[in-house]
C-alpha cells in the first residue's frame, strides 16, 4: 500500500463501495429495477469505481491483483445470486460488464490515474499550510 497519511478513511472508502455493490447486487430485484438506467452500464461504473479507488492506493505492480480481485468479487455476487437469491439470476453479461469496468480502470490507472489518492493527499496538505 502507498504511504497514505489518511489510510484508514481511504481503506473505509473502499469498504462502503463494496458494501454498496454487494447490497445492491443482492437486493431483490423490484428493489433495483426503479434505479432506470441500463443494468449493464450501472455494473461496469461500479466495477470501474471499485478498481480506480483501491489503485488509488497501491503501487502499480499490485493493480493486476486490484482488478483479479474485483473481478472475483463480481463472480462471488454472481454465484450469490443463483445461491441464495429468488428474485436474481446470474448473468454472463453482467460479468463481461463488470471486467469492461475494471479493465477501464487498470487502463486509466496505467495512464496516471494510478496513485491518485497521494496526489489527493498532497493538495490537502498543500491547501492545509496556506
Amino acid at each position: 500500500m502507498l504511504p497514505l497519511v489518511h489510510r484508514r478513511g481511504w481503506i473505509a472508502g473502499a469498504g462502503i463501495i463494496v458494501l454498496a455493490i454487494v447490497v445492491g447486487s443482492l437486493l431483490p430485484g423490484p428493489v433495483v429495477q426503479h434505479v432506470g438506467v441500463f443494468d449493464k452500464f450501472e455494473h461496469a461504473g461500479a466495477y470501474f469505481l471499485l478498481t480506480a479507488w483501491v489503485a488509488g492506493l497501491y503501487e502499480r505492480r499490485w493493480h493486476p491483483a486490484v482488478g483479479v480481485a474485483a473481478f472475483l468479487l463480481g463472480g462471488s455476487i454472481e454465484a450469490a445470486q443463483w445461491a441464495f437469491t429468488a428474485t436474481r439470476a446470474p448473468e454472463a453479461l453482467d460479468l463481461l460488464a463488470n471486467g469492461a469496468g475494471i479493465a477501464g480502470a487498470l487502463g486509466a490507472s496505467f495512464l496516471g490515474l494510478g496513485g491518485w489518492a497521494t496526489w489527493v493527499e498532497r493538495r490537502i496538505a498543500g491547501r492545509a499550510s496556506r
